[in-house]
Order: structure tokens, then sequence, then C-alpha cells
């Protein structure tokens, strides 16, 4: 018969046995898993498109959802003569690749050319009706306006490609096809100021968003202030028009300083002269 003390001895290692059982049969408990980071939230400023500079003003939309340009309502002669100094700027702004636009342009000059005189008679008459003896102020005002909308420096590598396929177009057809291409030709080369403008209201638009999520840490700049409509060219007149009867000297034909006795439109712009590139 065992001892009292052997029974003791084997009842502590009967408990120890059945402790250990049942630590080795419990589930562990399950630790939370570790809080995500937060998400990061891009905080880099939105920049102009094409290299634009920040802060520059760009033209309304009017009502026809295009951005108002000097080209807008312009009648089939004149179209055609801002089609001339549209690839007048592409002759003098496209180089390397874009090289054609400059042989394009003196190429259209020679083969285009009574048809490009009519086109320049015609727009005469428009400025002659519209302004009388200020027609060639009028007229020289609208021409820079023009060559500067078309000059636009972060537009020019997407324009010079457009600019070289609608003088192919040109030089393909003849000089009757000219007056009824010219509006297409128009809108086709403006179509790159008009996606450059979109473009820059998009970035206004994201620049102004990240503005006012961040604006507590950065200085905050206000959109510019919208463009002025530019001068629109003046409607078509028939042939032979004269005010009053009277026999008048084309704006185009008048001296520079001749008196001006209508007042005409004028904007803060620096006169940009047409330049006529040699064919070399």
């Amino acid at each position: 018969m065992p001892s009292r003390t052997g029974v003791r001895r084997n009842y502590r290692i009967a408990s120890i046995a059945v402790l250990a059982l049942i630590a080795g049969c419990s589930t562990p408990a399950k630790k939370a898993p570790p809080t995500p980071p937060p998400p990061v939230v891009p905080t880099i400023k939105p920049l102009p498109p094409m290299g634009a500079v920040e802060e520059m003003s760009i033209p309304e939309v009017g009502d026809d959802g295009e951005y108002l340009t000097p080209n807008r309502g312009v009648t089939a002669n004149t179209a055609l003569w801002h089609v001339r100094m549209a690839l007048n700027v592409a002759a003098l702004s496209c180089h390397g690749v874009h090289e054609p636009a400059r042989i394009q342009y003196n190429q259209i000059l020679h083969v285009h050319e009574a048809a490009l005189r009519e086109a320049n008679a015609a727009v005469d008459r428009n400025y002659l009706a519209a302004y009388g003896t200020g027609g060639l102020k009028a007229r020289e005002l609208l021409n820079t306006v023009v060559y500067n909308f078309f000059a636009l420096p972060p537009v020019t590598k997407s324009f010079c490609p457009v600019a070289i396929e609608v003088g192919a177009k040109i030089l393909a057809m003849p000089s009757s096809q000219l007056l009824a291409y010219a509006p297409e030709a128009l809108t086709a080369l403006e179509k790159p100021f008009q996606d450059f403008y979109q473009a820059y209201a998009d970035y206004l638009r994201r620049l102004a968003e990240w503005q006012s999520r961040f604006g507590g840490t950065v200085t905050v700049v206000v959109s510019p202030t919208p463009l002025p409509p530019p001068p629109m060219a003046p409607r078509e007149v028939t042939p032979g028009f004269t005010p009053n009867g009277a026999p008048m000297t084309p704006p185009s034909a008048m001296m520079p300083g001749a008196p001006v006795r209508v007042e005409v439109p004028t904007f803060p712009l620096t006169p940009m002269r047409e330049t006529f590139v040699p064919v070399k």
C-alpha cells in the first residue's frame, strides 16, 4: 500500500500533466492586424501646359463654346488673308523638321499670287466701308492681333505640323478653290490654339483645387483676368463700293501717317510687321 507521501507526489504530477494538456489544447488569442498607413496624397503643384508661363491670361469662351479669337466671324476673303498671315508666322517660327513651312509659304505666294491679291483688295474694301480713312489703322491693328495670336510660343510645336498640312493642301489646289477652302483652313490652323486654351483652363481648375487643399502652406495665386475680346474684322462689301459715291484710296495703298478721322479700337500691343522670307 503506497504511503501518504507517495500519493501526494503522484497527485501533483497528475495535476501538472492535466494543466499542460489543457494549455496545449487552448487556441492562442489572435492579435489585431496593424493599422494601414494613410494613403499618399500627391502634393505636387500643377504646372502650366506646354511650358506656358504661370498667371497667363486666356480669352473668354463665346456662345458657341469656342474661345474668342481675332479669327471669329470673318468673311471668306478675310479668312484667306488670316490663313496667309498664319502661314507667314509658321515660315518664321517653324524650323528643323518643320522647315517645309517656310518653303511652302514662298511657293504659295508665287502660285496663288492673283487670288491673294484679290483677297487683299476685298479686305481693303471692307475696312474702307467700316472705317473710312481710318481703315489703314484699323486693319494694321487687327493684323497685329492676328500675328501675335499665331505666334504664341507654347503652341508653336503643335501649330507647325498643322501649318505644313494646310500649306500642302493649298499648293495642291487650283487658285479658284482657294477662297472656298479658306474658312476650313483657318479653323484647322486655329485648332492648336483652341486646344491650348482648353488645356490652360483645365490647368487653372486643377491649380485652384490644389490651392484649396494645401492653401495653408502655399501662396494662393489668383486666376488671371481673361483677355478682352479681340477686334473683329468688318463685314464683306461688294466690289466697287465707294462711301457716298466718292472714290477713296484703299487702306493698303495709303501712306503711313495719313490723317485718320475715324476712331478705331486700340489695344496695348507691340506692332508686328509681316516679313517675307526669300526662297533659298
